[in-house]
């Protein structure tokens, strides 16, 4: 798989090449993996299009990096969430673990579902940024299993991933709220 390049030496490369992983997981996660190119990343992080591939030694390394930061983000989503329902008695956690599930399952009000889930089916299109999806997808499901153990709840996060992401295609497709179906999808799981 490809590796990211050594860390470069000073401060000012340092934020410069942040800014750059930054700006290509943004356009990832809006436009998908097609728009991701050295033209647009240098545009959207406000650098010379020529960093890019000072940084980079391919568009496949910056997608790789863009789609391991992305999936860090949802997995601190989710690990916040777990921390929440910790932090609750096992009693609480159940009459809440729906609506910690949709937390730590979708993205928040300020991403468009359409948007986020078509680059998701989008990154089949870019290897790299799958294996990242793929890679990082252990970790957010340990933080949905600790949500569903703490709530006695008997579901693996798997059938819970498929059910959220189901829900959420049907919805977006049929024109419903996201959140509504997933809600109703995962109460008929739970309770029976």
């Amino acid at each position: 798989m490809t590796k990211p390049l050594a860390k470069p030496k000073s401060l000012k490369a340092q934020i410069t090449r942040t800014s750059l992983v930054l700006a290509a997981a943004a356009l990832l996660r809006e436009r998908g993996p097609e728009a991701v190119t050295y033209r647009k990343v240098a545009e959207w992080a406000g650098a010379a299009s020529s960093s890019v591939g000072y940084y980079f030694d391919s568009v496949t390394d910056l997608l790789y990096e863009a789609g391991c930061y992305n999936i860090e983000l949802w997995i601190a989503r989710a690990e916040k969430v777990a921390q929440a329902a910790d932090s609750l008695s096992t009693e609480e956690c159940r009459e809440r673990v729906v609506e910690l599930l949709l937390g730590a399952c979708l993205p928040d009000d300020t991403v468009s579902m359409p948007a986020h889930y078509a680059q998701l089916i989008a990154a089949s299109e870019a290897p790299v940024v799958t294996e990242a999806y793929r890679k990082g997808r252990e970790a957010l499901d340990a933080a949905v299993n600790r949500i569903l153990v703490r709530a006695g709840v008997p579901l693996a996060p798997s059938i819970i991933g498929a059910l959220v992401d189901g829900g959420a295609v049907k919805a977006i497709s049929e024109g419903y709220d996201v959140r509504e179906i997933v809600r109703g999808l995962l109460e008929a799981a739970i309770n029976g």
